[in-house]
C-alpha cells in the first residue's frame, strides 16, 4: 500500500484496469430501477476508461470532458471523482480538483487513493503559500 500512497497518478495506473470492471458491476448494482441505468452506467464506464487513458497520456484536457461526462452518468463512483482531481489537477485547477477528491472521499470514505492524492494536493498548496507562488500543475 505504501507504493500505492506514493504517487496519485501511480495510483491511477495501477487501478484503472481493475476498478472499471467493478465500478460498472458496483453502479448496475445501486442503479436506481429506472432501465436507463445500465445504459448509464455502462456510457460513464466508457468515460471513466477514456478518462483515464487520456490522463495516463497526459491529455488532460480530453481527461476532463471524459471524466465530467461519467461524473454526470454515475455521480456516485468515488473512482471518477478521485481521477477527475486529478486531470482538473493536471490543468491547474486548484479548486476544481480539491472539491473532486473530497467528493470522493465523501463518497467512499475508504477511497485511499483519493484520500493520497488530497493530502498531496494540500501540501503542494502550503509549499506554494510559503514559498509565494500562485496556481501551478499538481499531477501526483
Amino acid at each position: 500500500m505504501a507504493r500505492a500512497r506514493r504517487c496519485g497518478a501511480q495510483m491511477l495506473r495501477l487501478r484503472a484496469p481493475c476498478v472499471l470492471g467493478a465500478l460498472a458491476s458496483t453502479i448496475m448494482l445501486v442503479g436506481t430501477g429506472c432501465e436507463s441505468a445500465p445504459l448509464r452506467a455502462y456510457e460513464g464506464a466508457r468515460h471513466y476508461s477514456a478518462g483515464t487513458e487520456a490522463l495516463n497520456q497526459g491529455q488532460g484536457t480530453r481527461a476532463i470532458e471524459e471524466l465530467e461526462q461519467a461524473a454526470v452518468l454515475v455521480p456516485q463512483a468515488s473512482e471518477i471523482q478521485n481521477h477527475l482531481g486529478l486531470a482538473y489537477w493536471s490543468d491547474g485547477r486548484i479548486e476544481a480538483a480539491r472539491a473532486a477528491f473530497e467528493r470522493a472521499i465523501e463518497l467512499d470514505c475508504e477511497n485511499d487513493a483519493a484520500r493520497a492524492n488530497l493530502d498531496h494536493l494540500m501540501a503542494s498548496i502550503e509549499v506554494r503559500s510559503k514559498s509565494g507562488h500562485e496556481g501551478g500543475q499538481g499531477g501526483g
